[in-house]
């Protein structure tokens, strides 16, 4: 594990310590990392050409709301969340027309 693992996983434990049930930390186009009592990962990027990043964050956890309240998985949630928010960069400005094929 590497230093920066290591480092994201010990602030993840400290906010999951002070009673925070779970924690996703993203990284842009480098992914994300999950963590809670029970499970924790990375989620990488799928990778596509980014052509601003205004809302990708927002769009990310719009997603992940809407997963979560589907009653996906975490896990489901977040790759869910990821293709939204990577589906936002691809053009330009906040406003984001959400693909059928995404909300599959």
């Amino acid at each position: 594990m590497s230093k920066t693992e290591e480092n994201i996983r010990s602030a993840c434990r400290l906010l999951l310590d002070k009673g925070v049930g779970t924690v996703v930390v993203t990284f842009g186009s480098k992914g994300s990392f999950y963590m809670n009592y029970e499970e924790s990962g990375w989620v990488q990027a799928l990778g596509v050409d980014t052509i601003d990043t205004t809302g990708a964050g927002d769009s990310f956890n719009g997603a992940l709301v809407v997963g979560l309240c589907r009653e996906e998985s975490l896990r489901s949630s977040i790759d869910f969340a990821t293709k939204v928010a990577e589906h936002a960069v691809t053009r330009m400005g906040a406003q984001l027309l959400i693909l059928d094929s995404i909300l599959k």
